[in-house]
């Protein structure tokens, strides 16, 4: 294992070292070594997603897992992949695709986000429409907790029934449960063909109703898009599978929308796509923004996208936005400039505004003073105590990521 100091902010927190265990049994020492001496450790994968949560209480030591890199065991023939948590996604997939192989998710910065970050995150992007996310591939997870424990769940085969399904417990916790491992997964062959319809429109609800007429046809993207493009707004969707299938569809789909559009196939169809994800990566790129997501009933999804689009271009405190509508998942992300000057007070009534249209709102990336007196997650979960409990039981110290999660678990 190696330590170094300082280690790098979270939220503008600095630890007072960074450790890299190399195996489960050197993290599971650094927990139990810190909850015995009253410190907070913060996980660490690749740092593309350290913007989000709130700012914690404090971070003791960063615990880097880049030492738990590599794969574990990989079945071809069996579609089943087990994988350390400081793997990097682009190179998971790199390895999957020599097989011709791969995990259907869309990943910003994939060359820097960890396995292990994307289960602690949740993190999906558009193709989550219609391949779900990693916690639809996950089988099975082990996982390092504050008592210096090492447990595992699941296994490593797709069919695998052990009752209380845990791994999918960590999927989004945040690294406040435990400090993940290695996890297995269940993994896919790679469509035969990728193909990219890119519409575009003058207004919103011209794109919004182009989005609802691919929704109730036959044609089933495994992505649909709306996205604010300059004066006007975009329609993206993707298809794949085998090439007459995708070529047919791709056909109806143009006429469809009934708009000017440009198509990419295969390796094209991929880079749009990345480019698009990293487009809406948790970060802050300019001092005076704030990235948001507002979730809703997809079928709220276009009005919901229309109040919030007439609420930011009548405000007079909003120097520019971006705007991202995932029609399908009920999801908008909204990077929001706000004049030089704002600070966290803007930021929340902002927030309290988004909370009046959407069911839940996260406050994704903004800069660390903003955050300050503002709880990131919006209004507490329906499952909060459920949560505290689930934090109880699995971190009684509060040793991992104090304060950062819903409800400053």
């Amino acid at each position: 294992m190696t330590a170094s100091a300082p280690g790098p902010t979270i939220d503008g927190v600095r630890p007072a070292s960074v450790v890299t265990p190399a195996s489960a049994a050197e993290v599971a020492e650094v927990l139990a070594s810190a909850a015995a001496d009253g410190l907070v450790v913060a996980p660490v994968g690749g740092g593309s997603a350290l913007a989000l949560g709130n700012v914690p209480e404090r971070v003791d030591i960063a615990l880097s897992t880049a030492g738990l890199a590599g794969i574990i065991a990989y079945e071809p023939t069996d579609l089943t992949l087990s994988v350390g948590a400081g793997a990097r996604f682009a190179g998971v997939q790199a390895v999957l695709a020599e097989h011709g192989q791969g995990l259907p998710l869309d990943v910003a910065h994939p060359d820097a986000a960890t396995i292990g970050g994307l289960i602690a995150t949740a993190l999906a992007g558009p193709r989550r429409f219609g391949s779900g996310t990693l916690r639809d591939l996950l089988i099975g997870i082990s996982v390092a907790h504050s008592s210096g424990t090492v447990t595992k769940a699941g296994g490593f085969v797709v069919k695998n029934v052990t009752g209380f399904d845990l791994p999918r417990v960590y999927h989004g916790s945040l690294g406040t449960l435990g400090v993940i491992l290695s996890a297995n997964f269940k993994i896919l062959p790679l469509p035969r063909a990728d193909a990219t319809l890119v519409a575009r429109f003058d207004t919103l609800d011209t794109a919004l109703d182009a989005a609802s007429r691919i929704q109730t046809s036959r044609v089933r993207p495994v992505a649909l898009e709306i996205a604010r493009a300059g004066a006007g707004w975009l329609v993206a969707l993707r298809l794949v599978g085998r090439e007459p299938a995708v070529a047919a569809l791709l056909t109806e789909a143009s006429a469809i929308v009934q708009a000017p559009s440009e198509t990419f196939d295969g390796s094209e169809s991929s880079r749009w796509w990345q480019s698009y994800v990293d487009d809406q990566a948790v970060e802050v790129r300019s001092p005076n923004e704030a990235l948001a997501r507002l979730a809703v009933r997809p079928r709220a999804a276009a009005e919901t996208a229309r109040e919030l689009v007439r609420l930011l271009d009548a405000a007079g405190d909003v120097a520019d936005y971006d705007l991202a509508i995932s029609p399908g998942l009920g999801l908008l992300t909204a990077r929001v400039r706000l004049p030089d000057g704002a600070d966290g007070g803007r930021l929340a009534i902002w927030q309290a505004r988004w909370l009046d249209l959407a069911d839940h709102v996260t406050i994704l990336a903004t800069p660390p003073g903003w955050k300050a007196d503002l709880d990131v997650w919006g209004r507490p979960p329906a499952t909060l105590d459920v949560m505290r409990a689930l934090k109880a039981q699995f971190d009684p110290g509060r040793v991992l990521n104090r304060g950062r999660f819903a409800g400053r678990i």
